[in-house]
Formats: structure tokens, C-alpha cells, sequence
């Protein structure tokens, strides 16, 4: 059974780790909220797999004079600190990721806010209370409880993230908002049967089932990525979905505007320029105004602006 937990943590840190750099990729290129909002998510994951990596592996490596003494205790302090902060950090911004997704007021939202922030804040406090006080001092033993039990025990309150993901599907706004509560459901209320689970198999191993349910979620985040960032914008879009209104505030010229509607269609400079009798130079000028004008500095970007700002289709 430690192979098996060896192998699934290794595999399913090597995945977070991966679509976690793929998604920063992403978001320097395209600077949207969905690339944001996906990175609040996989960023302190990612940090909280790769720490219990870390820690499983250094054990095993190290000569164990290595792992005594007073400097080993407070390095071990210091994991655990870290660790209970990067869990809490998680179940906080997965809590208010779920919150600003949900169809519901925004008085609500912020209602919903308040909650989960005090949620959190007493998981925490019981969190240090608890790890703390039964290792009476003994910092290797918080260490080891901590990354036994804390991480484990925090992902359990992703079951009611997957309750309310469920219960608000139905009420969502659009194919992409019920697409995503629709993953978090999928995704989080398996836990109910994977804590048993856990506690059977796992119980003296730092990988723990909770771990897949989290890998599992990041796949689905790849995939609504690889969706909207990949496949979209390779699709062309049809004229009349050109924000015409937005495009002549920011200034930008009909023959701009006429290079626009050409770049979503997927055409190079070279296919622009020859289209409009122009030469690729002056195609390249154009496009500079444009990101000039629109603020953007990439046809990410660029179609990332284009389709926030046209309605959904109806």
C-alpha cells in the first residue's frame, strides 16, 4: 500500500505542478479573470502537494542525523506552520472561487463571503489548537500530524462546496458557469465515500485519496482551459459578433476595425495584407494601434476582449 500511495503522490503532484505552470503561461499571455481566478485555486495546491512531496521523500533520503536536533525541530515548526496556512489558504479561496461563481445576488455573494471567511478563520485556530496541543511541544510529532491528518481533514469541507455546486446547477447563467459548477460537484462529493477509504488504507501515509479528488478538479480546470483558450479561439468567429459599439469608443478606425475581423478569423499578417492589397508591414502597423487602442499586447488578449464583450447567444 505505500507503493501504491507513493506512486499516486508522485503522480498526482507531477500533474498539479504541471497544469498549475500551464495556467501562469496562460495568464501572462492572456491577463483575464479566468486565468486569475483558476490560479487562486492551483497556486496554493500546488504549493501544498509539492510541500508533502517534499517532506515524504526527505525522510527517506536524508541520513537521520540529518533529521534531529534543534535546527530539524525548527525547520519542522516551520513546515508545519506552513502547511496548516497553505491548507487554510486553500479551503479559503476555493470557498470564495465557489461564492463569486454561484447565480445569486451580490449582496448574497457578499453575505456568503463573511460566512466562509469566519468558516475558515475557526478552522484555523482548532487547526493550530488541536495539531499543537496534542504534540505537546514536540514539533516532528505536529509535522507528522499535520501532514497525516490536517490536509485530509480539510478537504472534507469541499463536500459542501460540492453540495451547493449541485444545487445551484440548474440556476446557472450560461453553458460555462453550469459547466464549472458542474465539475466542482462532480468533483468533491466523491469524498464521501473516499474518507473511509482513507482512513483504511491511508492512514499512515501522507498521500491520501483527497489528493485525486483535487487532481481530478485541476483536470477539469485543464480541459475548460484547453476549451476556451485552444480549441475557441482556432474557431472563427462570424463577422456580426464584432463589438462595433466597443471598438469605436476606444477609437479604432474602419480599416482597423476591417484588419480586426480578419485577425478572428484565424488570418496570418501575410494573408491579411494580402486580402487588402496592403503591404505586411503596414499590417503589422495596424495591429500595433489596435493593441495600442484596446490595451492588450496579444491576439489572446485581443479575442479574450472581443468575446467578453459580446453578449452570449440567447
Amino acid at each position: 500500500m505505500f507503493i501504491l500511495g507513493d506512486m499516486l503522490l508522485f503522480s498526482t503532484t507531477a500533474l498539479v505542478l504541471s497544469i498549475t505552470c500551464l495556467c501562469i503561461l496562460l495568464h501572462v499571455r492572456a491577463r483575464d479573470n479566468y486565468t486569475m481566478e483558476f490560479l487562486t485555486v492551483l497556486v496554493p495546491l500546488c504549493l501544498q502537494m509539492c510541500l508533502s512531496f517534499f517532506m515524504t521523500y526527505m525522510h527517506r533520503v536524508l541520513p537521520s542525523e540529518q533529521l534531529s536536533g534543534k535546527p530539524y525541530e525548527i525547520f519542522c515548526l516551520w513546515t508545519t506552520l506552513s502547511s496548516i496556512l497553505m491548507t487554510t489558504v486553500l479551503v479559503y479561496v476555493m470557498s470564495r472561487y465557489l461564492i463569486g461563481l454561484l447565480p445569486i445576488e451580490e449582496i448574497q455573494k457578499r453575505l456568503g463571503k463573511r460566512i466562509s471567511m469566519v468558516i475558515v478563520a475557526l478552522f484555523l485556530i482548532l487547526s493550530l489548537f488541536f495539531i499543537i496541543g496534542r504534540s505537546g511541544g514536540n514539533w516532528v510529532a505536529a509535522m507528522n500530524y499535520t501532514f497525516g491528518y490536517h490536509f485530509f481533514s480539510g478537504s472534507m469541507l469541499m463536500v459542501a462546496h460540492g453540495i451547493t455546486s449541485l444545487v445551484f446547477r440548474k440556476r446557472a447563467l450560461g453553458r460555462e458557469q453550469e459547466v464549472l459548477l458542474l465539475g466542482m460537484s462532480a468533483t468533491f462529493l466523491p469524498l464521501i465515500i473516499t474518507f473511509p477509504i482513507d482512513l483504511i488504507f491511508f492512514r499512515e501515509h501522507p498521500f491520501k485519496l483527497a489528493y485525486m479528488s483535487f487532481s481530478i478538479y485541476v483536470v477539469f480546470l485543464y480541459l475548460f482551459i484547453s476549451r476556451r483558450y485552444f480549441q475557441d479561439f482556432e474557431i472563427p468567429c462570424p463577422q456580426q459578433t464584432i463589438p462595433h459599439t466597443l471598438l469605436q469608443e476606444k477609437g479604432v478606425s474602419a480599416r482597423e476595425e476591417q484588419i480586426i475581423s480578419l485577425l478572428v478569423l484565424g488570418k496570418s499578417n501575410r494573408e491579411i495584407a494580402e486580402e487588402l492589397f496592403i503591404s505586411a508591414n503596414t499590417v503589422k502597423t495596424h495591429i500595433k494601434n489596435i493593441y495600442g487602442k484596446l490595451g492588450v499586447s496579444n491576439r489572446v488578449q485581443l479575442f479574450s476582449l472581443l468575446r467578453g464583450s459580446v453578449p452570449p447567444a440567447s
